[in-house]
């Protein structure tokens, strides 16, 4: 697919007069950080020194439809792979046959991945994933690149699961570990039936077990306001971050102001974030605001919106997805590619700024481009 890396790097050269140098880790100092391969919904662990960046495979449903047909999804069973060392040269780390790996699987979506050095001395990954909407299942690895293994053989959560009941739709998983080693899953999709306006009731969060394989709690409650999906953990300063996607809904302003005060209301399939220092009881839970705009009110095409934060190199960045790519191939389908932008994030008072996605994404001072 280098035609696609020709493509829009002409058309980065003539929007913003900047170019980059082939090499093995192709320099691009704008976003989308690859021009060859369509992914989303991305996740990201650093091992050696490399940030390695997991996403949903677009492409591979890109490939195996017509290139103008809507992105349904359906035929997405890998993740794709990239790393960097810089956040501006990429290097394409390949694809995880997640299909191949565990057979039982429908699809593989919205990956979320953490590591913790365990007692054989050896770093072992973790690949939580949403198959389809029918649960989130998991891959192990000593290595960021693989292979990986299935160690379930099933799904660790699925519609149904002990103590989870049929309301919380276990899709779009985020996974953390905190400064204990402890390690915490978040996950939900779309609204909650009964369940009112402001809350709807179905994102859910669980301390997993010591083997990062099963549950040490019941599962618990996040009272997000309009939520959607695309559930994100962090954890800063001793404080637990959980980031969603709001749903596509007309706000009630009034209902929330009520709650929030003149807190500006979050818009629609915009990223919020919420804090607490107690994950386990839904009254501790604080909404702080918007974090991250939907791609429309940034200049790009509107979509669904789902993120990653993460501090690397004592630098906190914003991954997130656009369609910038498919826009300048002319592709009509809603296929996305994943970019970067650096944040602002106080760690004192865990306050992070709230910002859009640009076209020029994360770039040194020497680098500006005018976009």
């Amino acid at each position: 697919m280098k035609k696609l890396s020709v493509i829009l790097m002409t058309m980065l050269i003539i929007v913003t007069g900047c170019a980059s140098a082939p090499g093995e880790d192709r320099p691009l100092p704008h976003n989308p950080i690859s021009a060859d391969t369509f992914c989303a919904d991305p996740t990201a662990v650093e091992y050696k020194g490399r940030l390695y960046v997991y996403g949903t495979n677009d492409h591979q449903q890109f490939e195996a439809t017509d290139k103008d047909d809507e992105n349904t999804y359906d035929k997405i069973t890998s993740i794709v792979v990239m790393s960097t060392d810089d956040m501006i040269n990429w290097r394409d780390e390949g694809v995880i046959d997640v299909k191949a790996i565990a057979p039982w699987i429908t699809n593989s979506w919205a990956p979320s991945v953490i590591s913790r050095k365990e007692k054989d001395g050896k770093t072992h990954f973790y690949m939580y994933f949403s198959n389809s909407g029918k649960g989130t299942g998991v891959l192990t690895s000593t290595d960021p690149v693989g292979p990986w293994s299935d160690p379930l053989g099933k799904p660790l959560i699925r519609i149904g699961t002990k103590g989870l009941g049929n309301c919380p739709i276990p899709f779009d998983p985020g996974a953390v570990i905190d400064d204990e080693g402890n390690g915490w899953i978040a996950f939900g999709g779309g609204r909650a039936p009964g369940c009112t306006d402001l809350y709807p009731g179905s994102a859910r969060i669980v301390k997993l077990g010591d083997d990062l394989l099963s549950f040490d709690s019941e599962f618990a409650e996040i009272p997000a306001p309009y939520f959607f999906e695309a559930s994100e953990l962090n954890y800063i300063n001793g404080t637990y971050v959980y980031t969603y996607c709001t749903d596509w809904r007309d706000r009630s302003p009034s209902d929330w102001a009520e709650a929030y005060g003149d807190m500006t209301m979050a818009g629609t399939a915009s990223m919020v974030y919420m804090t607490t220092k107690t994950p386990l009881d839904p009254d501790s839970w604080e909404c702080k605001g918007e974090v991250f705009y939907n791609p429309g009110r940034a200049g790009f095409d509107w979509s669904n919106n789902h993120t990653h934060m993460h501090k690397f190199h004592d630098r906190w960045y914003m991954l997130y997805h656009t369609m910038v790519l498919k826009k300048s191939l002319g592709y009509k389908g809603g296929y996305r590619s994943i970019c970067a932008d650096e944040i602002m994030v106080d760690e004192d008072t865990v306050t992070i700024t709230p910002m859009g996605g640009t076209l020029n994404g994360v770039v040194r001072d020497s680098q500006i481009c005018e976009s």
